[in-house]
């Protein structure tokens, strides 16, 4: 994957500063930003020598957010809930000390069953989203024992994917304490994000 080159691609058409402003804007929106992340894949993954959408797309955009959306919620739905589970007893201890340590205790259980869970969550929801970027099919997202398949089948490659989606955010981070340019970070982190995603796709496709 060349992870510069995506985040370069899209000063590559020639169109870019409406096609970002308008993707900036409507990052606001919610669903648009998700929808570019798989958009961009799809784009990635069938070829096509501009990946960044354009105006005549924002229909479809908006559809595949959504789906993505319902898809990452479901994902981390177990975790949301168990987590519930975990601090609800620890609330209801109260304000004394015995109270504040039962909430401590079950916080760095959340932290550390959040990161314990939420790598190979990601890993499947990185699958799903190249599947339904090739199909179109919501239901990619829901063959969970083909997704699991494929996520250790590729484990190599979704780990320089997480790592890569780390360093984008690394990066965001730094410039969004020194560049008052937030939402135009935002919407580049989901379009490059998305070239990653369309890169992997395609380094697995070729691997069958």
């Amino acid at each position: 994957m060349d992870f510069v080159r995506a985040i370069k691609f899209p000063f590559d058409d020639e169109d870019w500063p409406v096609k970002v402003i308008v993707g900036t804007l409507l990052s606001f929106i919610p669903f648009f930003a998700p929808g570019y992340q798989v958009r961009v894949a799809r784009n990635v993954i069938r070829g096509e020598r501009r990946p960044l959408p354009g105006t005549s797309n924002l229909g479809q955009i908006f559809v595949d957010g959504v789906m993505a959306s319902i898809a990452l919620f479901i994902y981390f739905l177990p975790a949301t809930l168990l987590m519930c589970l975990m601090i609800f007893p620890a609330m209801l201890t109260g304000d004394d000390e015995l109270g504040g340590l039962m909430i401590c205790l079950s916080s760095v259980c959340i932290v550390g069953f959040m990161l314990l869970y939420a790598i190979p969550a990601t890993g499947m929801y990185t699958m799903g989203v190249i599947r339904y970027a090739e199909t179109g099919n919501f239901s990619e997202f829901m063959r969970f024992g083909v997704l699991w398949a494929d996520v250790r089948d590729n484990l190599g490659l979704l780990l320089t994917l997480l790592l890569y989606f780390l360093a984008l955010g690394l990066i965001g981070s730094v410039l969004s304490v020194t560049v008052i340019i937030v939402p135009f970070l935002g919407f580049l982190y989901q379009v490059a994000s998305g070239h990653l995603i369309g890169q992997a796709g395609l380094e697995i496709s070729r691997g069958y």
